[in-house]
């Protein structure tokens, strides 16, 4: 491993000073995203939170109302995700797409979740660092720069990268495993080379499950169809049932969003969301259960949108390990698998990463310009 040593530190230097402005991107805008519904709603009280309903202004099916408001405002709205309330007070978040001017565009709209009145919308993928927008691109930014899904894969490609660069930086920071608890600490004096390179490597390694793990998971994420089908040669990996069932497309449901739900759950509490899957005629409903990894309902079940039968229910863990790898990713990506500490890590882990970034090129900085008078 010794003679390897030379030719790691050269892949580390060079993987650093070409990838580290898109990591330095990835992880700001990742450490910023951890928080998004709490940015939202402080920046977009508006639009995410719901006051409440003046007496007799309730109705008896406020998501149909609401999916109807969303229809009048926005010219051939149709919904791809309906997020429901997880506390009292907030609001129906209605994501979808629209013709805004002239084009189809992402839209996302907000109601009452007891009225169904239209609250408010914004055009998701703008270039705006006004309030409405801020979480929005930070979003896009970091999942493809509000560009095309080309930048995704090349997100994906530097996840994969900085994945084998933690395995050779562990290497290069621990040289003799006798002494790697040196590896954790910080020496020398201020302001020399090996201040500087402590501070590079120390924190590094402190942080080093979490962003090999933000780095394994920004491989899956990115790459989801690459990624299973990697994973389908050594375990069986199942996907989502809609997309096995043929195609039956309903213009109009007979069985509205209200009486699926109510076909799935006791009580409103235990949905999470739904999807409208009109080609399929069917909707499907997402409520809470104990298997689930994060903040978000995994259990699906299908409901015929012309005779309110169940069609099927899957979660998303499935039935073997295949599916199970796959349902931790963004449990872990986004920290959630481990709650408001693995949320808490997960930022931190991003604010790690941006400081590796600055303190790797300034310490190559400084060794240059040492090399420079020797």
């Amino acid at each position: 491993m010794r003679r390897a040593r030379p030719a790691i530190r050269l892949w580390h230097r060079w993987f650093g000073l070409t990838t580290g402005l898109w990591l330095l991107l990835l992880a700001l805008t990742g450490s910023a995203i951890t928080w998004y519904d709490e940015l939202d709603t402080a920046l977009n009280p508006d639009l995410r939170r719901a006051p409440a309903a003046a007496p007799g202004t309730a109705v008896a099916e406020p998501v149909t109302a609401a999916l109807a408001a969303a229809g009048a405002a926005l010219p051939g709205f149709a919904a791809r995700h309906v997020d429901l309330p997880d506390r009292p007070g907030e609001s129906l978040w209605l994501i979808g797409s629209a013709e805004i001017d002239g084009a189809r565009a992402s839209v996302q709209a907000f109601a009452h979740p007891q009225t169904g009145a239209l609250l408010g919308w914004r055009q998701s993928g703008v270039w705006s660092l006004d309030r409405r927008h801020i979480p929005d691109l930070l979003y896009g930014l970091h999942v493809d720069l509000l560009v095309a899904p080309w930048v995704t894969f090349l997100f994906g490609l530097v996840s994969l990268l900085w994945l084998i660069d933690h395995v050779l930086a562990g290497v290069l920071a621990v040289p003799r495993l006798a002494r790697w608890r040196e590896a954790f600490g910080v020496k020398g004096k201020a302001g020399s080379l090996r201040r500087l390179f402590d501070w590079h490597r120390a924190p590094g390694m402190w942080a080093w499950p979490v962003t090999a793990a933000l780095a394994l998971t920004g491989v899956t994420l990115a790459w989801p169809e690459i990624s299973r089908d990697v994973v389908r040669t050594v375990a069986p990996v199942s996907d989502r049932l809609e997309y096995a069932l043929p195609d039956r497309p309903v213009a109009t449901p007979a069985v509205s969003v209200e009486q699926a739900m109510a076909r799935v759950a006791t009580a409103p509490d235990q949905i999470d969301s739904f999807r409208p899957l009109p080609d399929k005629g069917l909707w499907a409903i997402r409520t809470f259960d104990r298997r689930d990894l994060d903040y978000q309902g995994r259990q699906w079940t299908y409901v015929d949108m012309t005779d309110g039968r169940i069609v099927g229910r899957r979660h998303d863990r499935g039935e073997g390990p295949g599916d199970e790898f796959f349902a931790w990713q963004f449990a872990l990506h986004s920290g959630q698998a481990f709650g408001e500490v693995g949320r808490w890590l997960v930022f931190l882990g991003g604010l790690v990463t941006a400081a590796l970034v600055w303190t790797g090129v300034d310490l190559w900085r400084r060794r240059l310009r040492v090399a420079g008078r020797g």
